[in-house]
């Protein structure tokens, strides 16, 4: 039996398939998924060592089908925080940090995150992850500083901000994104690249510290033609 054979059996008999996967997720000894004030929800997947810590209420996360999540930590400290895992997505080693209120993580279809990384979001911002993305390991995303920069009037000036990484997005390895960050369908993050503004092109390779665009009229594919 193919794979899309398998695809179309399960969605034609999802219930029972989601009943038997849910069993075997909540009893597997390397997940804990059972936290006060956050309600999990999670598709015809296969979860190994996931770990959840909640210090808040009202949170969601949402894992839908065909997912494949290994050695993932997540980690909420606020209320009304959600995560959105899409189908055929596969994370490993990854952490989710959220603090404080209204954050949200997605994930779009067929993206891979497949080494260590970390998504931090703080103070109501946005992680936005596109369909069919390819990321490396050691991938550092941060949607704020942490801490507050003032001006001489005693005034915040480093608010932060949402990431957005459209369609089609391949990211190398050791790479960090900060805050305020938009990068446009097909194209390619050099490893070692600091994101750190809005890069309103699509088919272009950005690189080097902090990121900028190295080359345009490029796309990419995951086979080695």
């Amino acid at each position: 039996m193919n794979k899309q054979n398998i695809i179309q059996m399960v969605k034609k008999h999802h219930k029972i398939f989601n009943f038997l996967t849910n069993i075997y997720n909540c009893l597997s000894l390397k997940n804990r998924l059972n936290k006060k004030g956050v309600k999990v929800k999670i598709g015809v997947s296969k979860i190994s060592g996931l770990k959840i810590v909640n210090r808040g209420k009202n949170n969601k996360i949402i894992i839908n089908d065909f997912v494949r999540i290994k050695n993932t930590k997540i980690i909420i400290r606020g209320n009304n925080n959600t995560i959105n895992i899409s189908d055929f997505v596969v994370l490993y080693e990854g952490t989710f940090y959220m603090e404080d209120d209204n954050n949200e993580i997605f994930i779009g279809e067929h993206t891979s995150c497949l080494g260590k990384f970390e998504f931090a979001t703080i103070e109501g911002t946005k992680i936005l992850i596109g369909k069919n993305c390819l990321f490396s390991s050691l991938l550092h995303f941060r949607t704020g500083d942490s801490h507050s920069i003032l001006n001489l009037d005693g005034e915040r000036i480093n608010p932060s901000q949402d990431i957005v990484i459209e369609d089609h997005v391949w990211v190398g390895t050791k790479v960090t994104c900060l805050k305020g960050v938009l990068v446009k369908k097909n194209s390619i993050v050099g490893a070692t690249t600091t994101l750190c503004k809005i890069y309103d092109e699509e088919n272009v390779a950005i690189g080097g510290v902090p990121g900028k665009i190295i080359k345009r009229g490029v796309n990419w594919d995951s086979k080695r033609i």
